[in-house]
């Protein structure tokens, strides 16, 4: 399947707006706009710059959905997939965190009312327990709502950090030599630090190869001591032996 950020068109040479000149990518250097394809956003297709965010690093100017910076190159397939996934799970968050807020208030006014009604009256002790129950129904429900959106913002951050470290993979491989964390920093508009961070853990999940070379596997041999592999080596010996004696 051929994302929209897969096929570039060329951008115009100058800013339709203000008539400044244009990146590469097809932004505006005088008023930001962006006409180039690189700035399409997965989520909502509209051509649109990107702006920080505390939480998703970067998120679209239109529908503020979490997105990576444009490069060089096309976005992959799979990071609009992890964008999208991403994008799931940060409304499906918002909206069990606005439900958790909303029952909170809501049990806390009953809880108030209750209070004064239960002072100005005298009813029965049923009806009594029978308030104290409809109160802490909402004040539940406001809990494993909150449960419900830490988990769905926990599925955010792994969708998120996945698609980063597609995206550094994607940059990684087109630069075909050993890429520096300051120049992956530079390309993905992060600080270095992180883009230290991204690199370490392209390592780990052997996703780039530092210098264009196979990592030696470290044979069984090589972490076991000498001696009980001996000891191993005679006491297998004995049991081959034992075994051909008795079928003799």
């Amino acid at each position: 399947m051929i994302t929209p950020s897969a096929v570039e068109s060329a951008p115009p040479h100058a800013c339709a707006a203000c008539g400044g000149p244009l990146d590469s990518l097809g932004r505006c250097d005088k008023c930001g706009a962006v006409f180039g394809e690189a700035y399409r956003c997965p989520l909502c297709l509209a051509l649109s710059d990107v702006e920080r965010s505390p939480t998703l690093y970067w998120r679209c100017r239109t529908c503020g959905g979490p997105r990576i910076p444009p490069s060089a190159g096309p976005s992959s397939e799979r990071e609009t997939t992890l964008l999208k996934s991403a994008r799931a799970e940060q409304m499906r968050a918002g909206a069990y965190r606005a439900g958790s807020v909303f029952a909170l208030a809501s049990g806390l006014l009953s809880v108030f009312v209750t209070t004064v009604v239960l002072m100005a009256t005298s009813p029965a002790p049923f009806a009594k327990v029978a308030a104290a129950l409809a109160c802490a129904v909402p004040l539940l429900l406001s809990f494993l709502a909150f449960r419900r959106a830490a988990r769905h913002q926990q599925k955010l951050e792994q969708a998120l950090e996945q698609a980063w470290l597609s995206a550094a993979a994607r940059v990684a491989q087109g630069a075909g030599a050993e890429l520096s964390a300051a120049s992956l920093a530079k390309t993905l508009r992060i600080d270095e630090a992180r883009a230290e961070l991204l690199l370490a853990e392209l390592s780990v999940q052997d996703f780039v190869l530092p210098r264009g070379e196979a990592v030696p596997k470290v044979r069984v041999t090589e972490l076991a001591d000498p001696d009980e592999l001996s000891a191993s080596a005679a006491e297998h010996e004995s049991r081959d032996a034992a075994a051909g004696n008795s079928k003799t």
